[in-house]
């Protein structure tokens, strides 16, 4: 709990003096003694390790099938980025489900 000095309204500092918790002002010379135990050491909790799981795939949204020409996996990912100026098509890449590798997708032109 924080505590406040009642002389000059600043935050109270927890010191510990032979064996015994103490409050203390950094500004004034107002000191208290309190009769509460102080904790100086506390473990910290780990979280737990977790397995693999069951998923196979590096990327689990890769589920449009493509070669991909880099590593040869079947899946993919569809990213489709949008329109950036009205009058363009969308932007569509294809993210290898294994590799990451990216491979542009649009419309052919002639």
């Amino acid at each position: 709990m924080l505590s406040f000095c009642p002389k000059c309204k600043d935050l109270l500092i927890p010191h510990l003096e032979e064996g015994k918790l103490f409050i203390k002002c950094k500004k004034c010379d107002f000191s208290k003694h309190v009769n509460k135990d102080l904790i100086t050491k506390e473990k910290i909790k780990h979280a737990e390790e977790r397995g693999e799981g069951v998923v196979k795939d590096e990327n689990i949204f890769a589920t449009y099938e493509n070669k991909c020409e880099k590593c040869g996996y079947d899946k993919a990912e569809v990213i489709d980025i949008g329109v950036l100026i009205s009058d363009e098509d969308n932007l569509m890449f294809l993210e290898c489900g294994k590799c990451k590798h990216v491979e542009r997708v649009g419309r052919k032109t002639s």
